[in-house]
């Protein structure tokens, strides 16, 4: 390859292997189809009625029922009316078991948005 060319491509280069990298304990537990999401810690409620209200009802629901499904009554009470029962709704809509790839990339999200709230300040 021309060195214009690796001087161009090579920041694209590094960004796509920082996709490659593997979480060796994330793997071995898909592995031995374990749900992993549920080694995950709840964020305190406060930063999961922030996270939870900029979502739709649906994916609210499904970050619930995926990541906390034990304070889901915490989060309902913080809501109005109208969002309860459109997260409800959808609580009952919800697969069981729910998919454990799914609720582990919810339990990511979750993780990544509390801790980048708290960075900006967003959340206490």
């Amino acid at each position: 390859m021309p060195v214009a060319w690796r001087t161009t491509l090579q920041p694209l280069i590094n960004e796509a292997q920082r996709y490659t990298t593997l979480d060796a304990e994330l793997l071995q537990a898909v592995l031995a189809d374990e749900p992993t999401y549920l080694m995950r810690e709840v964020p305190p409620p406060d930063v999961l009625i922030v996270v939870l209200d900029r979502l739709s009802p649906a994916w609210a629901a499904r970050m619930l029922a995926a990541t906390a499904p034990d304070h889901a009554d915490i989060y309902l009470a913080a809501c109005d009316k109208s969002r309860t029962e459109a997260v409800r709704y959808e609580l009952q809509r919800m697969p069981n078991p729910f998919p454990s790839a799914l609720a582990d990339a919810l339990g990511r999200y979750l993780d990544n948005s509390a801790q980048a709230g708290r960075v900006a300040g967003v959340v206490s």
